[in-house]
């Protein structure tokens, strides 16, 4: 009986971290997909709106995702105080304090924080031409994690089965 029991707890853990790193994949493509339709968003209210940057934030917080709502808030917040600080000082501080654990990997990270050097500073064309290119990264990333999410996602379920299958032959 504990012997089952132990073969049936490791089977579920590792079964269920397989599906966790798959479920990783979808998440990262979600965020992604956010972030490209906030970007737009952001696109819109600088060159058409002619929204100076606090503003279009505040505006973008109230359709924003759940997950991106609290940073776009505070950032707004902090751009309008500004306190001697760049508004790239601004946005890197908050994105690392209100969206710590976004499934996106490094790479992507490091791009989204540099879009905040861009903004905020340079005129309306510079500001609206910086969001077009990383727009563009970004739609490439989205393709790259779409292609990774097919590859990998089966794989990652049935190799947590098989390593709880192996685990168990080994343990006992």
């Amino acid at each position: 009986m504990l012997k089952a029991l132990g073969i049936l707890c490791i089977l579920a853990g590792s079964t269920g971290i397989g599906f966790l790193y798959a479920q990783e994949l979808e998440l990262r493509m979600a965020e992604l997909q956010q972030i490209q339709q906030l970007l737009l968003l952001l696109r819109g209210e600088i060159r058409y709106m002619h929204q100076p940057l606090p503003e279009a934030f505040w505006h973008l917080s109230g359709k924003a995702p759940v997950l991106f709502a609290d940073f776009l808030t505070k950032t707004a917040k902090e751009l309008q105080e500004r306190n001697g600080q760049t508004a790239e000082e601004i946005w890197k501080r908050n994105l690392k304090s209100c969206l710590p654990a976004l499934h996106i990997d490094r790479q992507e990270q490091k791009d989204l924080e540099k879009l905040g050097s861009m903004l905020g500073y340079l005129d309306v064309d510079m500001q609206v031409n910086a969001l077009d290119y990383y727009l563009e990264q970004l739609k490439q990333s989205s393709l790259r994690a779409q292609e990774m999410s097919k590859s990998h996602k089966k794989l990652y379920q049935y190799m947590g089965i098989l390593v709880g299958a192996a685990l168990t032959v080994l343990v006992f």
